[in-house]
């Protein structure tokens, strides 16, 4: 093999270990989760990590598809435990009442004091718990179906559609409105709207 042949094969190995590494970084997971002197692990029942680690700081749901005759069906539900500013919090994600995965996100916030809610403060990335602690609830919400707009971080952010949720928040007559576009319990994208007078 001559060299720029292996120089080219070489190039091609480092970019998929770096895709793969930072697959690993977007997305850590673990198998278990303790909650005091209780464990908690991928398998176990709702009501069992409810009763080991508490209620969730919040929980939402991920939809799947929307049938005419039931409206939206879910594909998950997602609890968001919150434990505090020197700890990562833990994001576990249930299907049919069954723990399926334990992931870790950002560093967790005193809930007392979580953060402004401006326009400036919203972005990429956030927790749907650190954005309903800063900016409460949405004060429209929409479910539809978007294009994907960048390359997959990880498989379940794949395909040429998904079903998204559009929070938006009117930050009065002197802002333009926001529209916060969360898929699977992350903030994707911040686009700005219009100004409206009140």
């Amino acid at each position: 093999m001559n060299t720029p042949d292996r120089n080219a094969m070489l190039h091609t190995l480092t970019l998929g270990l770096i895709a793969l590494v930072l697959l690993a970084v977007a997305a850590p997971t673990e198998a278990s989760m303790r909650c005091g002197a209780r464990l908690v692990t991928t398998g176990d029942r709702d009501y069992d990590v409810r009763s080991a680690c508490g209620e969730p700081d919040h929980r939402s749901m991920v939809w799947s598809s929307y049938l005419p005759a039931r409206g939206w069906i879910a594909e998950e539900e997602v609890w968001y435990y919150n434990l505090g500013p020197q700890r990562l919090m833990r994001v576990l994600r249930f299907r049919h009442g069954r723990l399926r995965q334990i992931e870790t996100a950002g560093y967790g916030f005193n809930p007392d004091s979580p953060g402004s809610c401006r326009p400036r403060d919203l972005r990429a990335g956030m927790s749907e718990l650190e954005l309903v602690a800063r900016c409460g609830e949405p004060d429209s919400l929409t479910i539809r179906r978007r294009a994907g707009s960048s390359p997959p971080r990880a498989p379940w952010y794949g395909g040429p559609e998904r079903i998204v949720e559009e929070w938006l928040y009117d930050f009065g007559p002197q802002h333009f409105y926001r529209l916060v576009i969360l898929h699977r319990g992350e903030v994707e994208r911040v686009e700005r709207g219009e100004r409206h007078g009140n």
